[in-house]
């Protein structure tokens, strides 16, 4: 019996608590064992697929809270589930394990876990509040506050169904969360790892094989262009030095420590939307810092996150910026201090670029293009 099935078949809740209290960060790994992306993952084309149409290793039952379930294992995941639904967890290996192929590859070479990380799918939200109390101990009062689909937290993915395509949607924005947690030795910037996790939720689905294509993701095309029209973009300076929790409208609780943003995601009201245009530019930030300017800035990506990963984030801006500087903004995880040390000592510059690179994106008959998962950037 694995130590998930332990925790969750009987330990009471305030044994759970002893066990998960302060698990919350980044987790090392060394190594890298994936090969480097093809041409073709430049633009937000193709760039990952199942190895095998039936990644499945084992399944076996599972209960939990008295209610029958299955724990499905494929070689990077340990799946535990009481849905029934046969569409979601008939594709739920094979998507999770594509997103594993294209989290490690897009990007560049990154390293792959060392061991199965658990995801929870749960069918019923009742289900998963009270597993999320098991899991999260003191800090579940605020995970609770998640309107819909669930988090990530201490590389686990814990997750309800809330219908196939945006359960899948959740796990694949989640999952990065999860597969960082669990592999980068150091947090990169929070607008850069949440706009990461947006670039990853793009995908559709060929037969029973998930194609991951970052542009086709027309909940972030269609803010960005909203809000284009409507004036209400944010700022770089904004976007860069803001967390997705301080965007909210209204009185909220302090996230805990390594929570998503994105799980917070809907608590936005229906005026200002400000957090969903949040994330419908940071999506529009990491496509420009793929593909923006002729891609002169795509390597640079590929050595941030390479530098998060392996450990050595920090040094790198020690040596530009200083020890007080490079510790302010390790602890902080946000500023233009990314930018400056990666990709443009001249941030006003920078912002220029990716203005004009949001022009382009929300042109009159460039959602053509993004519909079929290619990019509208000519």
């Amino acid at each position: 019996m694995t130590p998930a099935q332990n925790l969750l078949r009987s330990m009471p809740l305030a044994g759970a608590r002893a066990v998960v209290a302060g698990l919350v960060g980044v987790l090392a790994l060394s190594g890298c064992s994936t090969p480097p992306p093809s041409p073709n993952a430049a633009a937000g084309s193709p760039s990952s697929r199942p190895a095998t149409p039936d990644p499945v290793i084992a399944v076996d039952p599972w209960t939990y809270n008295g209610n029958p379930g299955r724990n499905i294992r494929t070689a990077n995941y340990s799946i535990y589930t009481t849905q029934t639904s046969a569409v979601l967890v008939g594709r739920l290996p094979a998507f999770v394990e594509a997103a594993l192929t294209h989290y490690t590859t897009v990007l560049g070479p990154l390293p792959r876990p060392s061991s199965p990380m658990e995801t929870f799918v749960m069918a019923r939200r009742g289900e998963w509040e009270r597993l999320t109390k098991q899991l999260m101990g003191a800090q579940a009062e605020v995970y609770l506050l998640i309107p819909r689909g669930g988090f990530a937290a201490d590389g686990r993915g814990v997750y309800y169904d809330i219908g196939t395509a945006d359960t899948l949607s959740i796990a694949a924005h989640e999952g990065w969360h999860q597969y960082t947690q669990r592999t980068f030795r150091q947090p990169l910037p929070t607008w850069l790892e949440e706009g990461i996790a947006t670039f990853m939720e793009g995908y559709r689905w060929e037969g029973m094989s998930p194609r991951f294509l970052g542009w086709s993701n027309m909940e972030r095309f269609d803010q960005l262009r909203a809000a284009a029209a409507a004036g209400k973009l944010l700022p770089l300076e904004q976007i860069l030095s803001t967390s997705p929790q301080e965007l909210l409208d209204g009185p909220k609780k302090t996230p805990a420590q390594g929570m998503s943003g994105a799980s917070l995601e809907l608590e936005a009201s229906d005026g200002s939307n400000r957090l969903l245009t949040y994330y419908a530019q940071i999506w529009a930030l990491t496509h420009f810092l793929r593909e923006g300017e002729g891609g002169k800035y795509r390597e640079s990506l590929t050595r941030l996150v390479a530098d998060a990963a392996g450990g050595t984030l920090r040094a790198r801006f020690v040596e530009v910026l200083g020890e007080d500087a490079a510790k302010s903004t390790m602890m902080l995880r946000r500023g233009p201090a990314g930018i400056v040390v990666y990709f443009n000592k001249d941030v006003d510059a920078f912002a220029a670029e990716y203005s004009r690179f949001v022009e382009q994106i929300v042109r009159t008959g460039s959602r053509d293009a993004a519909v079929q998962g290619l990019s509208p950037i000519k």
